[in-house]
């Protein structure tokens, strides 16, 4: 499952949702399995791949040994109702620029297309960078696409092959005007919470759509209470595992859904001491029913009428042992003060069963609770009540999920806590916020067999050029390329550290302002880090995010385990 390690809609679910993160090219120094979780892939392919010749793979045959640093490019693809397929396609087709960078000295990638991989030649031995420079984003045409920077010392980088879900020869689009029109029938009456989610496993395409409720909307959206959609027009932005925007061709075998997410209170009606608890006022969500869609093939830059009925989803209950006040405890080391916290507990399919491999993964019910401002007196009411912050506390949850889809997946549970630091706008604008997180992903059945604590903590003693900044301090004059450093957590084992740069400067998208953008990132097993050029400019606010990870598909170990720990924290504002 991609990390994005931002909020996906009210479930607060990874923007793939798991998984690998959503700027950073996955590099691992083993010679293990290369499937990876539900995570994008580090590549965007702008076209079908090149099919395999069904020759054996060159990579593991006798020849001489290749003096450099080699990828391979070898993807295997699992279709719907179909057999696997090989295929291999040209990294450097869907990048600006890929290189490796050791001592100073720049090598460049070629493609060798009959061993089915990139090789970096005469690479010395040691520590080197892989810089991976993505285009630009649709949505962002006038800006660099996404720096990611690897630090390694591996002889093989196992970061453009891999096992995907769904076919190998999507078409992709980049056209703002992309539009589906949406119609479905027999709806359940639409709450005020709902939301619906897009989802196809064969074109590797996950949208999470809300509703809007200003009767004044013009593109058509359902209304409060209404039993039927009719021709909703939305823009198609989906996520999927292979980083680009798929069309959806059901003359290819192309499942379509669309699902009705229905939200309704965990508690009905909280009185009494219960106006204390946050969980009173925590919401639910279950995938109630879905509608098959109908559609001819996508076009891009066109719009697509889309159709379906809905159909209930059978539920099942399952109990989860939150142990919320763990999770708050390690939150809170870089704040004695916690002033603003939320939990996310959500159930997802991702494909494969016997292992994670990369694609999707649709939502199929989930709770969450954000910390209150509580009455100290339960009684008192009104807005002269003197109040206290109170978090989440522990508790066993009845999370209850409805899944109609492949059963050539895995219900898998992630658990999400996060703590939130308001900071300004440094353009003006509205207030914006930062947020740490404490991430425990697994298998549905696993976790529901024990309490669920967090599994790795925070890095400490985040400092930038040797200074500690608080989450809600901020630091001038940092430099453009300032030295990141911190400490192990206390508990948990990282396989490997993520440094990820983030600006709170507003750009305008094709969606209006962009703010939080991700400008790129740094992998890396050590503890400082100093950022390289191409990442910070004079005039910029920044801060910074080091992600602590435990893993699949980096050591022997976890190559095939669905279990993802992962912890996140956080600088305040820097400006160089």
């Amino acid at each position: 499952m991609r990390h994005d390690l931002g909020l996906k809609g009210a479930l607060g679910l990874l923007t793939l949702a798991g998984c690998p993160p959503d700027d950073v090219v996955i590099i691992t120094a083993s010679d293990t399995d290369t499937s990876t979780s539900t995570s994008g892939e580090p590549t965007t392919e702008d076209g079908p791949p090149t099919s395999s010749t069904g020759e054996p793979d060159p990579t593991t045959t006798g020849g001489p040994e290749f003096d450099g640093v080699i990828a391979p490019t070898l993807r295997i693809y699992r279709p719907l109702d179909g057999a696997e397929i090989e295929a291999s396609r040209d990294p450097l087709l869907d990048h600006e620029n890929l290189t490796i960078v050791a001592s100073g000295v720049t090598y460049p990638a070629v493609y060798a297309e009959a061993e089915r991989r990139l090789e970096f030649a005469d690479v010395p031995k040691a520590m080197y960078s892989l810089r991976a420079q993505q285009p630009a984003a649709p949505d962002l045409p006038d800006l660099p696409g996404r720096l990611s920077v690897t630090q390694s010392v591996a002889r093989e980088l196992e970061s453009f092959g891999g096992i995907c879900s769904g076919r190998p020869d999507i078409a992709f689009t980049g056209d703002l005007e992309t539009t589906l029109a949406i119609s479905a029938g027999e709806m359940l009456p639409l709450g005020p919470e709902d939301q619906f989610e897009f989802y196809s496993y064969n074109a590797d395409a996950l949208f999470l759509v809300f509703p809007n409720l200003d009767e004044m909307d013009a593109t058509g959206s359902p209304q409060l209470d209404e039993t039927e959609i009719v021709d909703w027009t939305i823009p198609w932005r989906p996520d999927s595992g292979r980083d680009a925007w798929p069309l959806v061709d059901t003359a290819e075998g192309d499942d379509f859904w669309l699902g009705h997410l229905v939200a309704t209170p965990l508690v009905p009606a909280p009185m009494g001491a219960e106006l204390q608890d946050p969980w009173s006022f925590a919401q639910r969500y279950v995938l109630g029913e879905t509608a098959k869609l109908s559609l001819p093939t996508m076009t891009s830059g066109a719009t697509t009428a889309v159709s379906g009925t809905f159909k209930a989803v059978a539920g099942e209950t399952v109990s989860v042992d939150l142990r919320a006040s763990e999770f708050m405890a390690e939150l809170q080391i870089y704040d004695a003060a916690l002033k603003s916290v939320g939990c996310f507990v959500a159930a997802v399919l991702e494909p494969g069963a016997e292992h994670p491999i990369t694609g999707v993964a649709p939502n199929l019910g989930g709770i969450n609770v954000y910390g209150i401002d509580a009455p100290i007196d339960p009684e008192c009411v009104g807005m002269d009540c003197e109040t206290m912050f109170v978090t989440p506390g522990d508790r066993v949850l009845e999370l209850e999920l409805g899944n109609p889809y492949s059963e050539d997946g895995t219900e898998t549970l992630i658990v999400q806590c996060s703590r939130y630091v308001f900071v300004d706008d440094p353009d003006g604008g509205a207030y914006d916020y930062l947020a740490s997180d404490l991430i425990v992903q697994g298998r549905l059945e696993d976790l529901t067999q024990a309490p669920i604590v967090p599994k790795i903590g925070l890095v400490r003693d985040l400092a930038v050029n040797g200074t500690p900044v608080a989450p809600d301090e901020k630091l001038d004059g940092v430099g453009e390329n300032p030295t990141i450093s911190f400490t192990a957590p206390k508990f948990g084992a990282p396989d490997f550290y993520t440094v990820t740069i983030r600006t709170l400067d507003d750009v305008m998208g094709a969606d209006g302002p962009v703010v939080r953008r991700a400008i790129g990132s740094i992998r890396t097993e050590f503890t400082t880090v100093t950022i390289p050029d191409g990442f910070l400019e004079p005039g910029g606010h920044y801060y910074i995010q080091v992600t602590a990870e435990r893993s699949h598909g980096l050591t022997e170990a976890h190559a095939k385990s669905h279990d993802i720990w992962l912890s996140r924290a956080m600088t305040g504002v820097l400006t160089p």
